[in-house]
């Protein structure tokens, strides 16, 4: 029996080594695998950015009344915080991030002087060269200074602001984008009962 454990313990050994030589046929191929993925491998970076600021205009509508339509004019204005953590090639990190995460100071108002404030996650995902379709998500504080307008921010209180985006970059500084934004209490906030919508046109700049 104990000759039978020795025997067993020898042949694990010769097994083991045999798999871990670096010339055995099995790392070899582990080493082929890995160098054809190379290319593949991906490395999240933190990177300290200059100030960039987004102007989006466009129309509005009070969702609890949608018959009526949108009329002009609402003004959401993001303020990039300067920092941005983005998914990129390990060995291609001039080309375009593939995945972009910034947080945003959010200002939102209608024409009407009703205004929403505060701070958003963005999640850009390119989806062509130089193009991009972000979701931004954020925590608002609402203030209606005009109860008399029909503009979906009729409440004080905090509020969830949604931004769906289609950007595209025209240089190192200017970014034009097609937007659809929402503000709502999202069925969390009781007794705040805002829901806007917002089609716009934005425009950034990176200094």
């Amino acid at each position: 029996m104990k000759q039978r454990a020795i025997n067993i313990i020898i042949a694990f050994l010769i097994f083991t080594m045999t798999c871990l030589a670096q010339n055995s046929p099995k790392n070899n191929l582990l080493d082929s695998l890995n160098k054809e993925r190379e290319k593949d491998r991906g490395i999240f970076n933190l990177y300290i950015k200059k100030l960039k600021v987004e102007i989006i205009a466009g129309v509005f509508r009070n969702r609890e009344t949608p018959q009526q339509g949108f009329e002009p004019i609402n003004f959401t204005y993001n303020i990039y915080l300067p920092f941005q953590f983005d998914l990129n090639y390990v060995n291609l990190r001039a080309n375009d991030k593939l995945l972009k995460i910034n947080m945003t100071l959010i200002a939102h108002h209608s024409k009407y002087g009703n205004y929403a404030i505060g701070l958003g996650t963005r999640f850009s995902f390119l989806i062509f060269k130089k193009m991009y379709l972000s979701y931004q998500i954020g925590l608002v504080w609402c203030e209606s200074v005009n109860n008399k307008a029909n503009d979906g921010i009729n409440y004080m209180g905090f509020c969830l602001h949604h931004e769906f985006s289609l950007s595209y970059i025209l240089s190192k500084h200017f970014e034009l984008s097609a937007n659809a934004v929402h503000i709502s209490n999202g069925n969390i906030f009781n007794g705040v009962y805002n829901n806007q919508d917002v089609l716009g046109l934005g425009v950034a700049y990176q200094f």
